[in-house]
């Protein structure tokens, strides 16, 4: 259908497949030009396809095919291979629009195996496709090297989406068959594969019939839960491990190196296991999912808990698992990428007529129509680069006469920052309250609603507090929230335990659509206290096969959780204050067993709490007959834990509780900003330090002073990893032989998922100064390399004084 001889056409289309029209975008290559048939022209052409798909919200199609080996393309092509990559990774993970290959003849150059084997691109071959990729067989060992046609790779898990028949060569399979009469051929044409892309609204739905001898039917691995992986660290790893014993089920724990000798560990029975998946980071242990999924293959695992983070919502993973006849126990892949993915979710909320927040649902480059488009919405706005983070590309409009000049500076900013200006507007909610629903639904179609929860104490996005209701959510629209849940669990399909979170506008009396987690989440057990109804149990029988038609939530009471973290407050000259981890090994830990009080701890007397992950090491879960009597009593019990050792929020908590504005409910997601600058807050931080052991170990200068020299001291304050660089590449902070001040920046150190500047004001208080600042000081010795782990009071560097330079000199 209107393949043109030249290398690469950029253009919109429109495909009329089994699933109705479907616009798209096209890139075709030119098979019979050979020599450097996909070079940095042609990439540059292909990324702005990329773009002009992501500006009208549309998939990419691409028929691939090659002339000939990477020897011919030259080292150039190396060159437009990476860029291609990024581009796609950026394109299908970020706006979440499907790249879709069908490889076709001589499959087997190396720029177009860029598309063919990119991870997050929909591969398909026609029959009778060639395959060696960039000159090496990836055939299996047992067949010759000339069998390389795709419909034998078909048969090798992971080496294709489908296979397809080809839509030029009506009589090629019989032909194939002729030949081979076993040989597998494709069932499906190319209008299937794209109708059914259409009908998911660019999820990645299908299900081609050629894979069903790859993997086993997902249907099969629902099947009773005997022996289960738990894929899960520190309090989600507590309670797994809590509600499997509870049902009779074998664990086969997976811990990371400092895990191994956690609670969790010391929880197995004896006809338990762990297993230690090395590395002190995320990305060296719980993030590596073949690594996990061998793991459970050697243990002979029937199922695999994901826990709450880490893999919990990669549907590669997932799927990953599923091929290798191990229950992924969550919802299937398709549900996961259509509500996993932000746009795609926003997708499926608009179409099912649920409320989002009003927006511009896609890319603006025009500064005029951008303007028009926040007239729409109304002012304030927001401003937020598509591929944002950490605080950069995003704005807050107040009035129309800012808004060309913001929204240039956050084009230029996210261009700067992040390489790609693409913005898109968003309207700014003033205020408002953090809504979340819990569902269950299993696999024969049943669905239950199982309450709401409200989590609007909040610090930098963090959850502090969750509540089993919202103080100010009107029922009528609780009632709808409800309803909305429903509709997209049954839209999707979903299976097990899901939530769906809102944002409540309290100005305007309207909820909003903002995300699902397709997994388990933290806040879980303030649902289970009130519907009575155990949510985790629930999720291994759904895994099972079982119905939970039988399922009646109740709304018995209120609950109240409270985060308990390892962290201090810092007040800062200007009186703002933060919270920093406080890692370290705990002496003593008492959490006293109360009624009506549900304990999930991570942490003990004598057990480490890590700085290589967050800063939670318990969870604790209260019940009462209203939330006035939940509140008090959760006072209470607080005072009555004990943890020292390290510094935890448990001070902060109590003085939250009991606050006024809290305890009337009428509050936002700003409540805290608000509560510390009403606070005290010389005399919590104070608290909180009391809590801690370590409190009034305080270094003296003296102590500091290396004897018979003028050198002194600068030793770790907490845990962490030190790095002496601010990312790869970029010089370091200081080198030896360097004069600083006292607010110069030495390192940084990372502890529980935050980077902490570390300068010589950092050890001044107001009792006296470790390092005055009437001086400088010399770099003599650098004692730690970056990436290195450091403990509290490590050497990390050795200073001189030195006289300080006059201000106008150093001017």
């Amino acid at each position: 259908r209107g393949i043109a001889p030249c290398g690469v056409i950029t253009g919109i289309g429109t495909f009329n497949g089994s699933g109705g029209p479907l616009r798209c975008g096209a890139m075709i290559s030119n098979v019979a030009f050979q020599a450097g048939a996909f070079d940095m022209a042609s990439a540059e052409k292909f990324c702005q396809l990329l773009v002009e798909c992501a500006r009208a919200n549309l998939p990419v199609v691409c028929f691939v095919s090659s002339g000939g080996m990477q020897t011919k393309e030259g080292a150039g092509a190396l060159f437009s291979m990476a860029i291609t990559n990024d581009r796609i990774t950026r394109f299908v993970r970020d706006l979440g629009l499907p790249v879709i290959v069908f490889g076709f003849g001589d499959c087997t150059g190396g720029a177009q195996a860029s598309f063919v084997t990119h991870p997050l691109v929909q591969t398909y071959y026609f029959s009778g496709t060639n395959m060696p990729f960039a000159g090496q067989i990836v055939v299996p060992a047992n067949l010759p090297s000339e069998a390389t046609l795709s419909n034998y790779l078909s048969t090798s898990a992971g080496a294709m989406r489908g296979l397809v028949q080809h839509p030029f060569a009506p009589d090629l399979d019989a032909r194939l068959r002729y030949i081979d009469p076993a040989i597998p051929v494709g069932t499906d044409q190319v209008e299937d594969v794209m109708g059914r892309v259409a009908d998911g609204l660019y999820a990645d739905l299908p299900k081609v019939p050629a894979r069903e001898y790859l993997a086993p039917d997902p249907q099969s691995l629902y099947r009773p839960v005997k022996r289960t992986l738990i894929h899960a660290r520190g309090c989600t790893a507590a309670k797994l491990i809590r509600v499997a014993h509870e049902l009779d089920i074998d664990i086969v724990l997976v811990q990371s190196d400092p895990d191994m000798s956690s609670v969790c560990v010391d929880m197995l029975d004896d006809g338990d296991r762990v297993v230690c998946i090395g590395g002190n980071t995320s990305d060296e242990s719980y993030l590596n999912g073949l690594s996990v999924v061998r793991v459970a293959e050697h243990e002979g695992v029937d199922s695999l808990h994901p826990g709450i983070g880490f893999l919990s919502e990669t549907s590669q993973f997932a799927e990953l698992c599923r091929t290798h006849g191990i229950n992924f126990i969550g919802p299937p892949v398709t549900a996961m990428e259509a509500m996993g993915n932000k746009s795609n979710a926003i997708s499926t909320a608009r179409r099912l007529g649920v409320p989002v927040v009003p927006g511009s649902h896609g890319i603006l480059t025009d500064v005029d129509r951008a303007a028009e488009v926040a007239e729409e919405i109304g002012y304030p706005v927001l401003i937020k680069a598509v591929h944002g983070g950490g605080g950069k590309g995003i704005q807050v409009v107040e009035r129309p006469t800012e808004f060309h000049q913001l929204f240039r500076q956050v084009t230029a900013e996210a261009r700067n920052a992040f390489g790609n200006g693409d913005v898109y507007l968003e309207k700014f909610v003033t205020s408002l309250r953090h809504i979340e629903v819990q569902l269950l639904r299993d696999t024969h179609g049943n669905t239950r609603i199982l309450g709401l929860r409200d989590c609007s104490v909040q610090r930098n996005k963090q959850k502090v507090i969750e509540e089993s209701a919202s103080t100010l959510l009107p029922e009528r629209l609780e009632e709808e929230v409800y309803a909305h849940t429903a509709a997209i669990a049954e839209d999707v399909e979903y299976v097990g335990a899901g939530t769906v979170e809102y944002i409540y506008d309290v100005a305007n009396d309207a909820v909003y659509f903002m995300e699902m987690n397709t997994r388990l989440q933290v806040e879980h057990p303030v649902t289970e206290k009130v519907s009575g109804i155990n949510i985790v149990a629930e999720q291994f029988r759904i895994a099972g096969g079982e119905s939970i038609e039988h399922l009646a939530p109740a709304r018995d009471g209120y609950a109240i959780e409270v985060r308990v973290t390892a962290e201090k407050l810092v007040l800062a000259a200007d009186g703002s204050v933060s919270a920093l981890p406080d890692p370290g090994m705990v002496l003593h830990c008492d959490f006293p067993p109360a009624p009506d009080m549900d304990i999930i701890a991570a942490v003990g007397s004598d057990k480490e709490v890590s700085p290589f992950y967050d800063s939670l090491i318990a969870q604790i879960i209260v019940h009462g007959t209203d939330r006035a009597s939940a509140a008090a009593r959760m006072i209470e019990y607080l005072r009555t834990v004990r943890i020292d050792g390290v510094c935890t929020n448990i001070a902060l908590l109590r003085r939250i509780l009991a606050d006024e504005v809290f305890l009337s409910g009428n509050y936002d997601t700003g409540f805290l900003e608000q509560f510390f600058a009403r606070t005290e807050l010389p005399a919590l931080i104070d608290e909180i330090e009391r809590n801690n052991s370590r409190s009034g170990e305080r270094a003296s200068i003296e102590s500091l002073r290396i004897e018979g020299s003028d050198e002194i001291r600068v030793l770790a304050p907490t845990s962490g990893i030190f790095y002496l660089t601010p990312s790869p590449g970029e010089p370091d902070y200081v080198a030896a032989g360097e004069r600083i001040a006292t607010d110069s920046i030495l390192c940084q150190l990372e502890a529980m998922k935050l980077f902490t500047p570390l300068r010589l004001a950092s050890f001044n208080a107001d009792e006296g100064a470790l390092y005055p600042d009437d001086q400088d000081y010399e770099i003599v010795r650098v004692n730690v390399a970056t990436g290195a782990q450091v403990n509290a009071g490590d050497l990390l560097f050795v200073i001189r004084p030195v006289s300080k330079v006059p201000q106008e000199s150093a001017a």
